[in-house]
């Protein structure tokens, strides 16, 4: 897994914000061993991370696995590259078909992934904070 830190910020550093995300579920048509084969794709705007997790954690059962992104609309880009504007920022997961055997951080959330754990979990997130004074 790669390496977790947890750094203390001025919340002023921030020049934009967006209180209207819109979030991309997908749901993969899984094997046991492996995510990738047949993809529904959902944008679901107008919800919080929480209740898309939720969602998407329905959706998937025992049978599926899912991934979530944030997207995010670039204007420049988009301007300079017509068709281009639009990307991804994953929150959860990462997309079922991609095969790059050399990317170990792929790898490592593909098998987290496989897992199709029902419940969401802080608890490591939780263990990392445990203790520890503020920087």
């Amino acid at each position: 897994m790669s390496e977790v830190s947890i750094v203390l910020v001025d919340e002023r550093d921030s020049g934009w914000e967006n209180d209207q995300p819109r979030f991309r579920v997908y749901l993969h048509g899984s094997a046991e061993s492996s995510t990738a084969g047949w993809t529904a794709t959902h944008d679901v705007p107008g919800a919080d991370v929480l209740q898309v997790i939720d969602w998407a954690q329905i959706q998937a059962g025992e049978s599926r696995t899912y991934a979530i992104a944030l997207v995010h609309d670039d204007r420049a880009q988009e301007e300079s590259t017509p068709g281009y504007g639009r990307g991804l920022v994953w929150l959860v997961g990462r997309d079922g078909n991609d095969q790059e055997p050399l990317d170990h951080l792929l790898g490592e959330t593909q098998q987290r992934m496989l897992k199709r754990d029902p419940s969401v979990s802080l608890q490591l997130l939780s263990e990392l904070d445990a203790g520890q004074p503020p920087q």
